[in-house]
């Protein structure tokens, strides 16, 4: 685990809780929900919001349900989406989720969630309540205000890079965002259009124009 970072003589130093110290010319953040902690100690301060969102699995049943099916309202708890696997069981994700313990790094089910989640299934899938509920489990996602992730240069230390913040949407994107930083962070530029996730638009947002560049290259 990171315990500091911090830049000296041109060269990024982490430490880390067992004591190990780790030095390059260049760093890249891709610490997740824990990622703003380390861009404020270098001064880029980012109003990332951690949560936990909950999931669940159903026992399996006759496979009948080829894609995914959900709602997406900006009432939290009317959140709900869920996909059958072809064994036949029913995945389940949506609603409110919980605060999670970022010290010790748990984030932690609640039996209300589940049961809002199996509510708002049966207004799309009558007959869902009747099923038995296998397995549960949570985990720690982060989130910005505008639900855009941090991606791309540092706006103010050199070599600095950043990747976090994907609200809920990095392991899907995570192939991908490694292939774009690798390219940004050898060739100094990408082709893939990543300006609308510049740090700056939260650190130093007069800075980031609002008809930012539509082209791959760095702004």
């Amino acid at each position: 685990e990171v315990a500091d970072v911090q830049k000296v003589n041109g060269l990024f130093h982490v430490t880390t809780t067992d004591g190990q110290l780790f030095a390059a010319e260049q760093l890249l953040i891709t610490a997740g929900a824990w990622a703003a902690r380390l861009s404020e100690r270098l001064g880029e301060p980012v109003p990332l919001e951690p949560n936990g969102p909950q999931m669940s699995v159903t026992e399996p049943v006759p496979y009948a349900l080829p894609t995914v099916i959900g709602v997406f309202t900006k009432i939290k708890e009317e959140v709900i989406y869920f996909r059958q696997i072809p064994r036949g069981n029913i995945i389940i994700g949506g609603g409110a989720r919980c605060t999670p313990d970022m010290i010790n790094r748990r984030a932690f089910f609640k039996p209300e969630s589940l049961l809002n989640q199996m509510r708002q299934m049966k207004r799309l899938l009558p007959g869902a309540e009747k099923l038995n509920i296998i397995r549960v489990w949570s985990g720690i996602e982060s989130y910005t205000p505008d639900s855009l992730p941090v991606m791309g240069p540092s706006g103010a230390v050199d070599g600095l890079f950043y990747a976090f913040g994907f609200c809920g949407h990095g392991f899907q994107l995570g192939p991908g965002v490694g292939d774009v930083m690798a390219e940004l962070i050898s060739t100094g530029s990408t082709r893939t259009l990543i300006s609308p996730f510049d740090i700056r638009r939260f650190t130093q947002p007069s800075t980031v124009p609002a008809n930012a560049p539509t082209t791959g290259k760095l702004i």
